[in-house]
């Protein structure tokens, strides 16, 4: 692999500079730009902030702590509803489908860290946002928000939210080595010390492999630092570091031929890439009475992307550059209004983001040979928003929230090709949201929802055709809730997420415009139940059905066939047995349906496309001793095969059996 060299350099340069900084006195405050760390408990909110909506799922980080995964992304397979498809291309952000959104790297999806967006426009698929650069073991806990739901978050979040934040607080220590097939080895490392007013987290990750599939090496460091000072009971201040660093390599995919022959494991190699992204975050949290508090939050982050793809005779380069800056301030208080119980949360949020991007051959692979340089840009993009949510509940029975959120968007692009700059027309969305609750008996809930968002064109088409609008996206969502007894949790909801203005390419006028239309619909549902202590047993499914309802693309009407390749049935179910000491084990049974595509261009000839199905089992067994364990984990046991990544006419083959054993030390 190229730069091993420099990859652990860099590494172990920025482990040194955060052990360093420990010695020394910061600040730190509370996980994300509007919730507080210590307001969270296990499955819900506190009331001192205003909760997410009845159909979002959390998952905690002591769910989290005993799972091995090989990608961060992983993790969202315990969420109803969503299904991995990994492009299996290291650190290439891969692909989740939510709502019957297929968000390839990531994009649709307003991705969160402890506040700072992850998600990058203009850069390799609006909205790319890549999970790896968080720390598995460092995680507090993760909420997922379905559809545009929640008026906190604005543009990306039309297939929902995924919002994770970090652990802050607390004398805990977290050490881990594993090792397994394939050449995989992973060091990982969660520590945290209160030493009076000043509370300090240090967190580290290091993995390596080579991969199942021939020229498919990755490499990966993270490291994290986050310390909190409270300067007094009403005020606690913040700074966070990050540091993510990769390098990897990347096989050819399959073709159609090749799968049909079972030619699963080729490796010829395609490219690969680095990248790297580092920066940091501080913010304030002040309580102003014991009803309120203010929370500012700034940051400055840097990543880089260079990926190549290797065609025989040459090899094309692409390159973002990008740094973003940003803060928020939030307000959040809680009141009686007479004898109902009343939560405001109001904020604003504002974000620069430059990027370069530059698309060239480049054969050897360095970044001062470019040749053939046929995309050149510097891309600025401003967004300034405002936000309400308010949630009243009136009597015992009944609650509703109501919200809102306006955003602002514009921006610039500079073609160094050719000279020419070009301003982006402004963009000014308001996306309104409301939810009622309903219990008329204690552990039954009735909930619904509404919520609009909206998407900006893609990438330079921003810049490009300027007649061109926002899609808007309108979710509504029916559902219940059960917590009859404390040992059981379900949650059902029904869905339909309308997208109208759709932005499709006009063949005739030979530009883009808003024109298609589509409809998403389906039925979740989640369930938790503890039969007995250390005994969990789990489950969820959900059925997805897209359809084009108004759309013409590139000359061909797709109007009342199905929205390309969804999958339609996604379920899973299994157990964990953990007592504090002793055998532990655990089993997930998961399967994926298929997708169709019932509409083709004019004159296609070929057989008719669906993804395939496919059931994965996984499995684990350990031990605990005090604060020792080992684990084993067996990754698809009954060694199946299926695509991790499925195209109309490509495929990336999923691992095949797989063994991991992990070392813990825990205090």
């Amino acid at each position: 692999m190229r730069n091993k060299r420099r990859f652990i350099f860099h590494s172990l340069f920025f482990v040194l500079l955060i052990i360093i900084s420990f010695q020394t006195q910061a600040w730190s405050a509370e996980p994300s730009k509007v919730l507080k760390l210590d307001d969270i408990t296990v499955r819900e909110q506190s009331n001192r902030v205003s909760p997410p909506p009845p159909s979002a799922t959390i998952l905690t980080g002591e769910e989290l702590q005993d799972i091995h995964v090989d990608k961060t992304l992983y993790l969202l397979e315990k969420i109803p509803g969503v299904a991995i498809k990994d492009y299996c291309q290291g650190a290439v952000a891969s692909q989740f489908v939510m709502r019957g959104l297929r968000l390839g790297h990531n994009t649709g999806a307003a991705i969160f860290v402890d506040g700072v967006p992850l998600n990058e426009s203009t850069s390799h698929g609006d909205g790319y946002a890549d999970f790896n650069v968080v720390i598995p073991e460092d995680i507090a806990y993760v909420e997922v928000i379905k559809g545009p739901s929640s008026a906190l978050y604005g543009q990306f979040a039309r297939a929902g939210v995924v919002n994770i934040v970090t652990k802050r607080k607390g004398d805990f220590s977290l050490y881990k080595f594993g090792f397994g097939d394939w050449d995989r080895q992973r060091f990982a490392m969660s520590t945290g010390h209160e030493d009076g007013a000043l509370s300090k987290v240090f967190g580290v990750e290091l993995y390596r492999r080579e991969g199942a599939t021939e020229n498919s090496g990755w490499l990966r460091g993270n490291v994290a630092g986050k310390f909190t000072y409270d300067f007094n009971e009403d005020l606690t201040g913040s700074l966070a570091l990050n540091l993510n660093s990769m390098e990897w390599d990347a096989p050819e995919y399959l073709t159609q031929d090749q799968w049909d022959a079972k030619d699963y494991w080729s490796g010829k190699p395609q490219g690969g890439g680095e990248k790297y992204r580092y920066g940091g975050s501080a913010n304030l949290t002040y309580d102003v009475t014991d009803d309120d508090f203010v929370n500012l939050m700034f940051y400055a982050y840097r990543s880089n992307l260079t990926r190549y793809r290797d065609k025989d005779t040459h090899a094309d380069e692409e390159y973002h550059d990008r740094d973003i800056y940003g803060g928020s301030a939030s307000y959040v208080w809680n009141t009686l209004l007479g004898n109902m119980e009343n939560s405001l949360t109001v904020g604003i949020d504002a974000q620069l983001e430059l990027t370069h991007t530059i698309n060239a051959e480049n054969v050897s692979m360095v970044r001062t040979a470019r040749e053939d340089v046929t995309v050149d840009g510097d891309s600025t993009l401003n967004t300034y928003s405002v936000f309400f949510q308010n949630q009243l509940t009136p009597t015992e029975a009944w609650t509703i929230t109501v919200g809102g959120r306006y955003d602002h968007m514009d921006g610039k692009l500079k073609d160094n090709l050719d000279g020419i700059k070009t301003d982006m027309e402004d963009q000014d969305i308001f996306s309104p949201k409301a939810a009622v609750e309903f219990t008329p008996l204690a552990g039954y809930t009735v909930f619904a929802t509404y919520g609009e968002g909206f998407k900006l064109p893609n990438g330079f088409d921003k810049f490009k055709y300027p007649d061109l609008e926002s899609e808007e996206y309108k979710q509504y969502e029916l559902g219940l809730k059960l917590n009859p007894i404390q040992s059981f949790q379900a949650t059902l909801t029904g869905f339909i997420l309308d997208v109208e203005d759709e932005i499709v390419t006009d063949v005739a006028a030979g530009t883009k415009v808003n024109e298609g239309n589509t409809r998403r619909k389906g039925i979740e549902l989640e369930l938790n139940y503890y039969p007995m202590d250390h005994l969990e047993l789990y489950g969820n499914a959900s059925y997805t059905k897209g359809e084009y309802r108004d759309y013409v693309d590139k000359g061909t009407d797709y109007s009342g066939s199905d929205i390309d390749l969804i999958p339609d049935w996604i379920f899973s179910f299994g157990a964990q047995w953990k007592p504090p000491e002793g055998f532990f084990a655990g089993f997930d049974y998961r399967y994926v349906g298929e997708g169709y595509k019932t509409k083709y261009e004019v004159g296609y000839a070929g057989s008719k496309k669906k993804t395939i199905d496919y059931w994965v089992a996984d499995a684990q067994i350990g031990y605990q001793y005090k604060n020792y364990s080992v684990t084993l984990d067996a990754t698809n046991i009954f060694d199946k095969r299926y695509p991790a990544y499925e195209s109309g006419s490509t495929f990336r083959t999923a691992n095949p059996r797989g063994f991991f054993v992990t070392c813990s030390l825990s205090y």
